[in-house]
Protein backbone atom coordinates (compact mmCIF):
# COMPACT_ATOMS: atom_id res chain seq x y z
CA UNK A 1 0.00 0.00 0.00
CA UNK A 2 1.56 3.04 -1.17
CA UNK A 3 0.70 6.78 0.13
CA UNK A 4 1.92 9.54 -1.94
CA UNK A 5 3.05 12.63 -0.02
CA UNK A 6 -0.74 14.83 -1.07
CA UNK A 7 -2.28 12.14 0.64
CA UNK A 8 -0.14 12.16 3.85
CA UNK A 9 0.03 15.45 4.18
CA UNK A 10 -4.13 15.48 3.90
CA UNK A 11 -4.14 13.32 6.95
CA UNK A 12 -1.80 15.37 9.06
CA UNK A 13 -4.03 17.59 11.45
CA UNK A 14 -3.58 20.92 11.08
CA UNK A 15 -3.42 23.17 14.93
CA UNK A 16 -5.79 25.69 13.72
CA UNK A 17 -8.58 22.97 12.50
CA UNK A 18 -11.31 23.40 14.27
CA UNK A 19 -12.46 19.58 14.44
CA UNK A 20 -8.49 18.64 15.79
CA UNK A 21 -8.50 21.58 18.65
CA UNK A 22 -9.17 18.80 21.03
CA UNK A 23 -7.85 16.01 20.09
CA UNK A 24 -4.32 16.71 21.30
CA UNK A 25 -4.04 18.76 24.89
CA UNK A 26 -0.70 19.55 25.82
CA UNK A 27 -0.57 21.07 29.06
CA UNK A 28 2.17 22.83 30.33
CA UNK A 29 3.38 21.99 34.15
CA UNK A 30 2.66 24.55 36.64
CA UNK A 31 4.27 24.17 40.30
CA UNK A 32 2.01 24.48 42.98
CA UNK A 33 1.95 27.47 45.17
CA UNK A 34 4.04 25.47 47.97
CA UNK A 35 6.53 25.00 45.15
CA UNK A 36 6.68 28.83 44.17
CA UNK A 37 6.77 29.76 48.03
CA UNK A 38 9.67 27.57 48.52
CA UNK A 39 11.89 28.35 45.49
CA UNK A 40 10.61 32.17 46.85
CA UNK A 41 12.32 31.42 50.52
CA UNK A 42 15.61 29.48 49.01
CA UNK A 43 16.25 32.67 46.46
CA UNK A 44 15.88 34.92 48.97
CA UNK A 45 17.78 33.78 51.69
CA UNK A 46 20.52 32.91 48.69
CA UNK A 47 20.23 37.02 48.11
CA UNK A 48 20.76 37.54 51.79
CA UNK A 49 23.61 35.51 52.16
CA UNK A 50 25.74 37.27 49.40
CA UNK A 51 24.49 40.98 50.49
CA UNK A 52 26.04 40.03 54.01
CA UNK A 53 28.74 37.81 52.64
CA UNK A 54 29.56 41.18 50.60
CA UNK A 55 29.72 43.52 53.84
CA UNK A 56 33.05 44.62 55.31
CA UNK A 57 34.36 42.70 57.91
CA UNK A 58 34.56 45.73 60.00
CA UNK A 59 30.43 45.76 59.89
CA UNK A 60 30.49 42.24 60.25
CA UNK A 61 32.29 41.19 63.39
CA UNK A 62 32.88 44.42 66.02
CA UNK A 63 35.81 43.75 68.36
CA UNK A 64 35.74 44.24 71.50
CA UNK A 65 38.27 45.31 74.28
CA UNK A 66 39.88 42.51 76.27
CA UNK A 67 40.13 44.09 80.28
CA UNK A 68 43.27 42.92 81.51
CA UNK A 69 45.84 44.25 84.76
CA UNK A 70 48.15 47.25 84.88
CA UNK A 71 51.40 48.88 86.61
CA UNK A 72 50.53 52.05 87.60
CA UNK A 73 53.78 53.08 86.22
CA UNK A 74 56.09 52.06 83.66
CA UNK A 75 56.96 48.55 85.12
CA UNK A 76 61.02 48.43 84.75
CA UNK A 77 60.73 50.50 81.24
CA UNK A 78 61.90 53.74 82.84
CA UNK A 79 65.41 53.86 81.05
CA UNK A 80 64.18 52.48 77.94
CA UNK A 81 64.77 54.65 74.84
CA UNK A 82 61.93 57.04 74.25
CA UNK A 83 60.86 57.15 78.05
CA UNK A 84 64.29 58.11 79.25
CA UNK A 85 63.70 61.54 77.40
CA UNK A 86 59.99 61.52 76.87
CA UNK A 87 60.10 61.19 73.04
CA UNK A 88 57.59 58.13 72.82
CA UNK A 89 54.05 57.33 74.18
CA UNK A 90 54.66 53.47 74.53
CA UNK A 91 57.66 51.78 73.55
CA UNK A 92 58.45 47.74 72.90
CA UNK A 93 56.46 47.78 69.76
CA UNK A 94 54.77 50.00 66.96
CA UNK A 95 51.52 51.54 69.08
CA UNK A 96 48.44 53.68 68.01
CA UNK A 97 44.93 54.49 69.33
CA UNK A 98 43.26 52.25 66.51
CA UNK A 99 44.46 48.89 68.58
CA UNK A 100 42.39 50.00 71.17
CA UNK A 101 39.32 49.50 72.63
CA UNK A 102 36.76 52.45 73.67
CA UNK A 103 37.99 52.21 77.24
CA UNK A 104 41.40 51.74 76.48
CA UNK A 105 42.16 48.34 76.38
CA UNK A 106 43.76 45.83 73.34
CA UNK A 107 41.25 44.78 71.15
CA UNK A 108 40.04 41.54 71.07
CA UNK A 109 38.28 40.32 67.35
CA UNK A 110 39.02 38.95 64.10
CA UNK A 111 37.39 39.74 60.57
CA UNK A 112 38.39 38.11 57.02
CA UNK A 113 41.97 38.10 57.29
CA UNK A 114 43.35 38.93 60.54
CA UNK A 115 42.87 37.95 64.48
CA UNK A 116 43.83 40.71 67.40
CA UNK A 117 44.19 39.60 71.18
CA UNK A 118 45.79 41.03 74.38
CA UNK A 119 49.03 39.52 75.82
CA UNK A 120 50.56 40.26 79.27
CA UNK A 121 53.83 41.24 77.87
CA UNK A 122 54.99 44.09 79.68
CA UNK A 123 56.96 44.08 82.81
CA UNK A 124 60.83 43.73 81.99
CA UNK A 125 61.98 41.55 84.58
CA UNK A 126 59.01 41.29 86.61
CA UNK A 127 55.35 39.77 86.42
CA UNK A 128 53.98 40.26 83.48
CA UNK A 129 50.20 42.31 82.93
CA UNK A 130 48.75 43.62 79.97
CA UNK A 131 49.42 47.17 80.27
CA UNK A 132 51.04 49.97 82.12
CA UNK A 133 50.69 53.42 82.58
CA UNK A 134 52.73 55.80 81.55
CA UNK A 135 52.57 60.20 81.36
CA UNK A 136 53.99 61.31 77.81
CA UNK A 137 53.85 65.03 78.74
CA UNK A 138 51.46 66.14 80.89
CA UNK A 139 48.42 63.16 79.67
CA UNK A 140 48.88 60.32 81.09
CA UNK A 141 48.50 57.03 78.82
CA UNK A 142 47.53 53.28 79.20
CA UNK A 143 49.94 51.22 76.95
CA UNK A 144 48.00 47.72 76.41
CA UNK A 145 50.33 45.05 74.44
CA UNK A 146 48.18 42.59 72.24
CA UNK A 147 48.77 40.74 69.02
CA UNK A 148 47.64 40.95 65.70
CA UNK A 149 48.09 37.95 63.45
CA UNK A 150 47.57 37.88 59.73
CA UNK A 151 46.38 35.65 57.18
CA UNK A 152 49.77 35.00 55.64
CA UNK A 153 50.84 33.43 59.21
CA UNK A 154 52.85 36.63 60.82
CA UNK A 155 51.54 37.45 64.30
CA UNK A 156 53.02 40.85 65.38
CA UNK A 157 53.11 42.51 68.82
CA UNK A 158 50.91 45.81 68.54
CA UNK A 159 50.06 48.01 71.63
CA UNK A 160 47.26 50.10 72.04
CA UNK A 161 48.08 53.76 73.50
CA UNK A 162 45.09 55.56 74.93
CA UNK A 163 44.86 58.90 76.59
CA UNK A 164 43.44 58.20 80.37
CA UNK A 165 43.62 60.53 82.83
Amino acid sequence: MSIDVDQYWSQVPHADDDENAGATIVRKARPSRRTMFKSIGVLGGALALNIVSALPPSRANRAEAAVGNEYTNCAGYDNFSGYNDNSKICVGAPYSKSHCGGDGWFLRGSGTCWNSYATKACGNGMTKRNAWRWKFGSTPYRCADGYVATCDGSTVLRICSWPNP
